[in-house]
């Protein structure tokens, strides 16, 4: 009997996760549909948590790339230390979330991995009109960082697409519906285009194979020696 998370089997298949990952490994993102990783109430739940998280404003990235969006921190990954939960009662929730095993277990499925991935930065973004997420790499923000895992909490907002500039190949855009989860390799070089109207809001989380301290600053104290 093939593997699945409990009474949503028939969407998540051996043979679907199999799928993902194929897309996963050719074209490095892909897009998986709503109501497969995450159920309505599961989205429901989250948005519910992430109210009681403080909210800030983030102008610049880890390599000084540009953004403008409204940060809520669930896990953070500061430079040469392990990756923690904030505290409260709501990040736990979240983290716990996504951290339930059968879910787990599907996405390791569609990364291909061997091995269970560390959850090593979770966040909430938020997107009014005017708001965009410059072009970067997330390896930029951690070395160890491999996939970066979206999903989508807004229905109702014009522009804010997910644009990957894979190298020798066309750039590709995606604009992922409400519930459905994209998944890319942090190798690749992306950014989210400005929001038009509406609000776009998303949770992210960079998964890894590595548990220990950001070795970031580590790499670059050393770096030129």
């Amino acid at each position: 009997m093939a593997r699945a998370m409990n009474h949503k089997s028939r969407l998540l298949s051996e043979e679907a996760l199999t799928k993902y990952r194929i897309e996963l490994l050719v074209k490095g993102t892909v897009v998986i549909g709503p109501q497969i990783l995450f159920t309505e109430d599961d989205l429901s739940k989250i948005d519910q948590l992430q109210a009681e998280i403080s909210e800030e404003e983030v102008r610049q990235g880890d390599a000084g790339d540009s953004h403008n969006v409204l940060v809520k921190r669930v896990r953070v990954d500061p430079p040469g230390r392990a990756p923690s939960d904030v505290s409260g009662a709501a990040p736990r929730q979240i983290m716990e979330l996504l951290e339930r095993k059968d879910r787990s277990f599907a996405v390791r499925k569609i990364l291909g991995a061997t091995s269970d991935h560390v959850i090593r930065r979770c966040q909430m973004h938020r997107m009014p009109p005017g708001s965009f997420v410059g072009i970067h790499l997330d390896s930029a923000s951690d070395p160890d960082f491999e996939y970066a895992v979206i999903v989508q909490l807004a229905r109702d907002f014009e522009g804010g697409e997910f644009v990957v500039y894979p190298s020798g190949y066309e750039h590709q855009v995606f604009r992922p519906p409400f519930g459905a989860v994209l998944v890319t390799t942090c190798k690749l070089r992306h950014e989210v285009k400005p929001v038009l109207s509406g609000e776009r809001r998303s949770l992210v989380y960079f998964c890894s194979k590595r548990s220990g301290a950001n070795r970031r600053i580590v790499e670059s104290s050393t770096a030129g020696t």
